[in-house]
């Protein structure tokens, strides 16, 4: 199965540079990316949006194998710790730990523990374009402490991936970042799976039949300081290949409902839709995304296409148009980036 052609985050103008594939020296190994990003919202119906930041994207992943199947694991991230007010040129910047654990292998199983990201849906990860991942990010699990472990196995002619993980919100030193300090979690804060304890569950299984990949997945989130109530969602998402002629199209859908989103009384649903597909040299892509969220004043709309291509080896340019309709906000962006792979 092809993958879509991701381009990480929104920008207006950008230089991208990724060491795409793994390293392995001796017993460490790992990966190194880095972005340099520009978004530039060019009108709005709230003038305060209309701005232009500049900034960049670090990302490091790291293992060390220990031997007989233990290894200890992490991702060091450096990027904007607040979101852009005004017109931003690398500013805010933090570096932090959004992944710290060990891992163990069992037979064919793994087990985590430490500060992993749980499992659950993968269009905030892989939806086509330079935006299509915007509202779905908005239930990625990142920066949680506890256990996880995932059974993989074969049936009914595809392989699959059993995964479960407790866990509650990072409060230890790692919650706070260098450079922008963003400050350290504490339990005063709130949100939901902010608790005492690991609380807090997801239950995820995902795999390949031939041509379509899935993912199927519910999650519980305890209630934090100030939550009215436990979060529990559901998620059901796919992606499937399929030949139309010469070109091979990628047609990805993801639906999220949340019953008590962000641990308040409203409920929320979250749809993602995205299709890629090759033209000659250059991939099309376009996303529609939903974002229901029940009192507020409407729905939330998302609209994006981005044309890709690679321009000489290891370059690759992009240009995209995003139109969003956030709470009753139109904004329109344009978005160009080059990303360099080595």
């Amino acid at each position: 199965m092809t993958k879509f052609l991701l381009i990480a985050g929104g920008a207006a103008l950008g230089l991208t540079a990724t060491t795409a594939d793994a390293f392995e020296t001796g017993r460490l190994s790992g990966y190194l990316s880095i972005e340099v990003e520009n978004d530039w919202t060019f009108d709005s119906s709230d003038p305060a949006a209309e701005l232009n930041d500049t900034y960049t994207t670090i990302e490091s992943g790291l293992s060390f194998d220990f031997g007989a199947g233990f290894a200890l694991n992490s991702t060091l991230v450096l990027e904007p710790i607040r979101d852009a007010t005004d017109d931003r040129f690398f500013e805010d910047h933090g570096a932090y730990a959004e992944e710290l654990f060990f891992s163990k292998e069992l037979g064919t199983a793994e087990l985590k523990l430490g500060k992993f990201n749980p499992d659950f849906g993968f269009a905030w990860d892989i939806a086509p374009g330079i935006f299509g991942a915007d509202f779905a990010e908005d239930y990625e699990l990142t920066e949680r402490v506890g256990g996880a472990v995932a059974v993989p196995f074969s049936a009914a002619g595809g392989e699959h991936v059993f995964s479960v993980g407790v866990f509650n919100a990072d409060r230890s030193v790692l919650s706070n970042s260098l450079g922008s300090r963003r400050g350290q979690t504490s339990l005063g804060d709130g949100g939901v799976s902010n608790t005492n304890g690991a609380e807090s569950w997801t239950a995820t299984l995902s795999g390949e039949f031939g041509q379509t990949a899935y993912n199927f997945g519910v999650q519980h989130q305890a209630a934090g300081a100030g939550n009215n109530t436990d979060q529990d969602g559901v998620v059901l998402g796919a992606i499937h290949t399929f030949d139309a002629g010469s070109t091979a199209l990628e047609l990805l859908a993801e639906v999220a409902y949340f019953n008590h989103f962000d641990g308040t009384t409203n409920s929320a649903t979250f749809t993602t839709l995205g299709l890629a597909a090759p033209v000659g040299p250059v991939t099309l892509s376009g996303v529609y995304s939903l974002r229901d969220v029940d009192g507020a004043s409407s729905a939330d709309n998302l609209f994006t296409v981005s044309a890709e291509m690679e321009l000489f080896d290891g370059m690759i340019g992009a240009l995209a148009y995003r139109y969003g309709d956030e709470a009753s906000v139109d904004s329109h962006t344009i978005g160009t980036l080059l990303a360099y792979e080595f």
